[in-house]
């Protein structure tokens, strides 16, 4: 059984980190995952059926909620797909096996099909650049897919509307919340494993709590992304 790590920090509370002096959000959760250490997993759900999609209220180094928040904190705003066949699945530590559970991680390629905002001075975005993603949890000799609830786990065939960094390693990365973005549409898409419609997306848990005020996503929920890129260029960054 998927378990928490009660000396993490509590769920949704922001960690005091610079923007640079980090990893992005997305590695962060993985490498968590990796080493068993998660912060605030309350459940899962998914049934026998489909992708495990975790619970989890991941911390990350900052806000990522509202069109500020991205313009505050991010280096771009872009359009985002896996490069066919780039995908690669990794294998399951030998220390996992032992422990008769573990996650089994996975490698990918990301293309930017469109930025809709950069932050002035920053570098230009890359045209792809490489990703280590959530995988498949290994219980009992037997595996599922693994995602955040409410979150994209990041698969083929799906575009994602999300927010670029670079880091002080040189890597770019993403933050841990992306925006399902197929057929021209925020919302319509792939989230935690599960492909919906904008209605459907729209009743699905995120990992910001109900009583943060509006975001981007849900001011952008059901248009296309000039609508989003309006809304940033719009956005005044927090000092």
């Amino acid at each position: 059984m998927f378990r928490a790590n009660s000396d993490q920090p509590a769920a949704g509370r922001w960690l005091p980190a610079t923007r640079r002096g980090r990893l992005t959000a997305l590695a962060v959760a993985v490498a968590a995952v990796a080493g068993g250490t998660i912060a605030g997993v309350a459940t899962a759900h998914g049934g026998d059926e489909g992708p495990l999609a975790v619970a989890a209220h991941m911390s990350e180094a900052f806000p990522t909620l509202t069109a500020s928040d991205w313009v505050t904190h991010g280096d771009h705003a872009v359009v985002i797909e896996m490069v066919p066949g780039s995908e690669h699945k990794g294998a399951l530590p030998e220390d996992k096996k032992d422990n008769g559970e573990g996650h089994i991680p996975r490698t990918a390629t990301m293309k930017v099909d469109q930025v809709l905002w950069s932050k002035p001075g920053a570098e230009a975005a890359p045209e792809t650049y490489p990703v280590e993603l959530l995988g498949w949890w290994w219980e009992g000799g037997s595996e599922r897919e693994f995602a955040w609830q409410g979150e994209p786990r990041y698969e083929e065939g799906h575009k994602y509307i999300a927010l670029l960094v670079k880091g002080d390693d040189g890597k770019w990365g993403t933050t841990l919340h992306a925006m399902p973005y197929d057929d021209g549409t925020v919302g319509t898409g792939e989230s935690a494993g599960k492909v919906g419609t904008g209605e459907s997306a729209a009743k699905t848990a995120s990992i910001h709590s109900t009583d943060e005020p509006q975001g981007l996503e849900k001011e952008a929920h059901g248009k296309n992304a000039t609508a989003v890129k309006q809304l940033l260029e719009a956005a005044q960054p927090t000092k």
